[in-house]
């Protein structure tokens, strides 16, 4: 059976075989080899594709939730601000109210005291005078020589319980008396919540009797004008209205004029 291995030329032909079936056998590991090395780098190439396309979808989908949350968080400021401005309108219309209110009663109350006295004295007309100063002083019970402690008490109240306004005060030139009327005058709408310029002395070519009251026109006169006016009248001291487009538009002065 093994007579061919003492034959030199069986031996050397199955050392041929066998080296051939070696370099085959190397051939086709080499060969399986780079195969195994082209598919490892094609699955490295698919993984890394795959990995970035996967890391690319994330980061979209992170922009997009950071998108919506940066929408979410304005959707919400708006309705905070919207609610805010809700709240803020609610306070100013139950503000509002309050304040129409208050000033309906203050009217109301000052109409009440203001109805006790008008029923004594005679309205006022007021004659208009264009850059010329005339006064026409209204009928009634008046004290002539300036407010006495008494009315000056009734005027606090009558002011009291009625609007608010400015007004300008303005007392004769080189008359103590009338300046010190003005002065008392103006300590009095003061401490009711007027507001008051301070004291003007002018001089007149025809100073005026008692106090007058002076606007602009009827069109920019102050809504509290005739309420003024009616007070004055009320605590009985002669009092007269004059429109002058001398003074000041949306104003209203009073003139102390001689009280002797």
């Amino acid at each position: 059976m093994f007579a061919w291995w003492h034959s030199l030329e069986s031996v050397i032909a199955f050392n041929i075989w066998m080296q051939m079936l070696a370099m085959l056998g190397a051939a086709l590991a080499t060969v399986s080899i780079l195969l195994l090395w082209v598919h490892g780098n094609r699955m490295t190439r698919f993984l890394v594709e795959r990995e970035e396309s996967a890391a690319k979808k994330i980061k979209a989908v992170e922009k997009a939730a950071e998108q919506i949350r940066k929408e979410l968080l304005a959707t919400q400021q708006n309705h905070d601000i919207v609610d805010q401005r809700r709240r803020l309108a609610e306070m100013d219309a139950d503000a509002l109210r309050k304040e129409v209110e208050k000033t309906r009663k203050g009217y109301a109350e000052a109409e009440g005291a203001l109805k006790e006295r008008i029923e004594e004295l005679k309205g006022m007309n007021i004659t208009q005078t264009q850059g010329r100063e005339t006064a026409r002083t209204t009928g009634g019970t008046v004290q002539r020589g300036g407010p006495d402690s008494k009315q000056y008490k009734m005027l606090a109240k009558l002011l009291s319980s009625g609007p608010k306004g400015e007004l300008d005060i303005i007392s004769m030139l080189e008359d103590p008396r009338s300046h010190e009327i003005a002065l008392e005058m103006k300590k009095i709408f003061n401490e009711q919540g007027w507001s008051t310029s301070e004291i003007i002395q002018s001089a007149f070519s025809h100073p005026p009797e008692g106090f007058v009251l002076v606007i602009h026109s009827k069109q920019t006169a102050p809504s509290y004008s005739k309420f003024l006016q009616r007070t004055l009248t009320t605590i009985g001291v002669p009092v007269s209205a004059q429109i002058n487009n001398k003074y000041r538009e949306w104003s209203i002065s009073m003139v102390v004029g001689h009280t002797e």
